[in-house]
């Protein structure tokens, strides 16, 4: 529900942001030359014909042309859309000329008409330039300070002291009861701080070395918790697929660290790629004296997600008589 809301939000304020502009426009334009009939037809065509450039330039030139640093291209382009807006007043003239009042008319074009054309449409096709490149000063502005919180965040990280020395308290303990067990241990907890000291520094990772953390955290966290049945389904090719490390993780270390182990534990996964979109879904019980809320780790990684796939990736999380249930998709 709350998921609707803020689409529903965000497209009042889409239509707000194009509608707004085109009233007031419709409000200034002057069409007194024309017939009382004809005026608000007028107006509403001068607004269009006055927004078209404005419009072609923001969402077409400017993406495709100036921030990609083709600049001669750009303006070659935007000259050739004021000649072809100039073209297309001087053609249609004739066949508006009937809709004018009687004594009024079309005065012929002269060189200082066409320049104060060029320029009041220079002019425009400025202010809408400087919009989308304010937009996007103020959006690298705000992916460099998150850049910095998340790397700060990343090197947070790490595995938790408490489950380090959980681990190596087991880990003694196995050494002399079932020294097979204890060597598997040891190779997990290995693999678990090379992903954690090398992998995860580089930038994306293998969708397929993030689910072998989260197997081997999991493998050593059953030392602590016999009665945790885990269960892992991978769905769809993982291969080659690639993501941020740490995505899926706070999701495992919240069903772990809420799970109802007076009753029957469990940590469900399901792990589903398709069509270039990648959905996880994660089940665990809760006990009734713990609120699963995640605390801190959900609200980072919520966080995580707006800036790394912002508009790109939804998730749910849900209550639901003590089965606590965490859906997430996501664009690779």
């Amino acid at each position: 529900m709350m998921e609707i809301l803020v689409s529903q939000r965000k497209i009042i304020k889409s239509a707000l942001q194009h509608l707004i502009p085109a009233v007031v426009l419709y409000v200034i334009v002057g069409m007194n030359d024309f017939q009382l009939q004809w005026q608000p037809l007028m107006k509403i065509l001068a607004t269009l014909f006055i927004l078209t450039a404005a419009y072609v330039n923001q969402y077409l030139l400017v993406p495709r042309l100036l921030l990609r640093f083709r600049y001669y291209a750009y303006a070659v382009f935007v000259l050739a859309l004021i000649s072809l807006l100039f073209g297309v007043t001087v053609w249609t003239e004739p066949l508006l000329a009937p809709m004018l009042k009687a004594g009024k008319a079309f005065a012929p074009y002269q060189v200082k008409d066409m320049v104060v054309f060029f320029v009041m449409m220079l002019s425009l096709v400025a202010a809408s330039t400087a919009i989308p490149l304010f937009l996007q000063w103020v959006q690298a502005s705000y992916h460099r300070t998150a850049s910095l919180q998340t790397e700060l965040e990343n090197l947070k990280k790490q595995l938790s002291p408490h489950f380090l020395f959980n681990t190596l308290n087991n880990l003694d303990t196995l050494i002399y009861a079932d020294q097979h067990r204890a060597s598997a241990v040891v190779h997990s907890l290995s693999r678990l701080l090379r992903y954690q000291l090398y992998l995860s520094g580089s930038g994306k990772v293998y969708l397929r070395q993030e689910l072998d953390f989260i197997a081997d955290f999991l493998y050593l966290e059953q030392l602590r918790h016999d009665a945790l049945e885990v269960r892992i389904t991978v769905d769809g090719g993982v291969q080659d697929v690639l993501l941020h490390p740490f995505l899926l993780m706070p999701f495992v270390e919240n069903a772990v660290k809420h799970n109802d182990y007076n009753g029957n534990a469990y940590i469900h996964l399901h792990i589903f790629v398709d069509a270039g979109s990648l959905h996880f879904t994660c089940v665990n019980p809760v006990s009734r004296s713990t609120v699963a809320d995640g605390g801190a780790g959900l609200k980072n990684v919520r966080r995580r997600l707006s800036l790394l796939y912002p508009d790109d990736h939804t998730l749910l999380t849900e209550n639901n008589g003590g089965v606590y249930t965490v859906a997430l998709t996501f664009n690779l």
